[in-house]
């Protein structure tokens, strides 16, 4: 385990803790000189990078069989969650943690419907944006009823297309010290295997703006590009775009109870299953990293309040999500030997410290 302390002496706003509209948030922003500030513990667990400081996700394989539902409720008990896979490193690690030879479960659920689905990048961290997109008129669309959940690229626009249908595909190669970084696959295959050539062969399918707009690969007609959409979501609220499926099936949404996601330890592939279904699971720990924070708020907003301190946690918890952090926040009070806060110039200080400290 490796903890790191950071302290964090800024004012609410410019945390930017507040990426949702709403009155609480309102008032914190467009504060004055006068503010009330309040201090508190943050215990953060943290499985990717943050603070220029990498931490591996900790795997616990646990042979005993339990149900999806069972499986989860262990493993916050015991652990932290169920499984997050964020990367082929993790996926090796997993694998490699147990000599288990059967499916086991991990922590990704899907939670099926059309309008469930996300869009993520194929390239594991690197966050989709709605209004960085390239469409083509009228899509995605979903033509004739038929979920489409990858995207083809033709002459610099973007088309949806169901995963299973067979393209070529354009990969990219970050290693590559110079020359070529795209490469031109030929061959036609369905999303899933052109991801799986890309990253056995190179790095990925093309990602992000940045490569896709590369002239040498959006002239390319009728071909993958790393973006896909699912209903599948991380048991720890995590937002890993990381997918390794068997199948093309299970890009499919909609229409399976199958809902829960297994890995074999001998391929390190996925499948779904059905959550009643009793298994062998995989838990992770990840380790914890305390965070110091400064809040002030405007002298308009009575601490008092109880939807004050709850919108508050709400909003941070959101923040760290959007980073890839997964994290729940809550108040603990402090005894009053301990409420003593340093007086500022041009601030009102509050009476009280409160703990937000993470909760299994």
């Amino acid at each position: 385990m490796v903890t790191i302390i950071i302290t964090v002496m800024q004012h609410f706003s410019d945390l930017s803790f507040c990426p949702h509209s709403n009155n609480v948030c309102g008032l914190i922003v467009t504060a004055g000189r006068e503010k009330m500030q309040w201090t508190l513990f943050l215990v953060v667990l943290m499985g990717q990078c943050l603070f220029s400081t990498c931490l591996l996700y900790q795997y616990h394989f646990i042979k005993e069989q339990k149900t999806w539902d069972e499986a989860q409720k262990y493993c916050r008990e015991t652990y932290t969650d169920l499984a997050t896979v964020s990367d082929m490193t993790d996926m090796k690690r997993l694998c490699s943690s147990t000599g288990n030879q059967d499916e086991a479960w991990i922590g990704l659920h899907s939670y099926p419907g059309k309008n469930n689905r996300m869009w993520y990048w194929s390239v594991p961290g690197l966050k989709f944006v709605d209004s960085q997109t390239r469409w083509g008129s009228g899509e995605p669309n979903d033509f004739m009823g038929i979920l489409e959940n990858c995207v083809v690229l033709y002459p610099q626009l973007w088309n949806d297309s169901p995963c299973s249908t067979k393209y070529t595909s354009v990969c990219y190669n970050e290693t590559k010290p110079s020359g070529n970084t795209f490469h031109y696959v030929e061959t036609p295959m369905t999303w899933p295997q052109a991801q799986s050539y890309c990253r056995q062969h190179y790095t990925d399918l093309v990602s992000g703006l940045d490569q896709v707009d590369n002239p040498s690969v959006k002239s390319r007609s009728y071909s993958w590009i790393g973006l896909f959409r699912d209903s599948w979501r991380w048991s720890d609220g995590s937002y890993s775009s990381f997918r390794n499926w068997q199948s093309d099936g299970d890009l499919v949404d909609g229409q399976s109870n199958k809902t829960c996601a297994t890995v074999s330890n001998t391929a390190g592939t996925w499948s779904s299953d059905y959550c009643n279904k009793q298994k062998p699971f995989y838990c992770y720990g990840a380790p914890r990293t305390d965070v110091r924070v400064t809040l002030t708020a405007a002298p308009s907003v009575t601490k008092t309040d109880p939807a004050v301190p709850e919108t508050m946690l709400r909003e941070m918890e959101a923040v760290f999500r959007d980073k890839g952090i997964s994290v729940r926040l809550s108040w603990r009070k402090l005894s009053d030997k301990l409420h003593t806060i340093r007086e500022e110039p041009e601030q009102s200080t509050c009476s009280f410290i409160q703990i937000c400290q993470y909760s299994n």
